[in-house]
């Protein structure tokens, strides 16, 4: 019976180092991959992190936000939306401002003007509609925190070697039981033939 508890134990204990290590690691390729590529998408989805004050305090600096694909014609003034910046001091790189304006130019095409929530004046570079990526659903300062930190080296280091070294650990265990194992039948089996 204790045996079985033993069994039983060591099977859960390595079931959760297992799903940890794949939890811990497909977290990790997330924190890094998505957060770090703008072209990145998931089900039509891109996730971003926020990394200035321009929309505070309805986005707090630090948040991981989430852009869902958008028609252009369905977006609204006040929807918070994040694009490509042609902003010469940001140019190429993902910006999230509220939509404060919308217009169509001669090409018939629509015109969206942007402004952060903690600017006082509106974006003075347009937005297209071929440079939004989304609009905003989802937003978490918290979970942004967490992505903060799985993103410094040395958590990165931690989140993949401690499982493996407590899986190789429990393997160790079993290994060094089940050698131990065999001199003990050898000694019981030469017992019971000297009797």
């Amino acid at each position: 019976m204790k045996n079985k508890r033993k069994s039983i134990f060591k099977r859960v204990i390595s079931i959760i180092s297992v799903v940890f290590f794949i939890s811990a690691f497909l977290l990790l390729i997330f924190a890094t991959f998505s957060l770090k590529n703008d072209n990145m998408s998931m089900f039509g989805c891109y996730f971003y992190y926020v990394t200035t004050n321009s929309m505070e305090p309805d986005i707090k600096t630090g948040s991981f936000i989430i852009a869902k694909e958008t028609e252009a014609d369905k977006l609204n003034v006040g929807d918070v939306i994040s694009f490509v910046s042609s902003d010469p001091d940001i140019s190429g790189l993902i910006n999230t401002h509220n939509i404060h304006e919308i217009n169509t130019n001669d090409n018939g095409e629509l015109v969206f003007t942007t402004m952060g929530s903690n600017n006082p004046y509106p974006d003075e570079y347009p937005v297209y509609a071929q440079d939004i990526r989304g609009k905003l659903i989802f937003k978490s300062y918290a979970i942004g925190r967490i992505f903060n930190i799985l993103s410094k080296r040395w958590v990165s280091f931690s989140i993949t070697v401690v499982p493996i070294l407590v899986i190789v650990f429990i393997n160790f265990v079993d290994l060094v039981k089940i050698i131990n194992f065999f001199p003990d039948d050898d000694k019981k089996e030469n017992e019971k033939n000297s009797d």
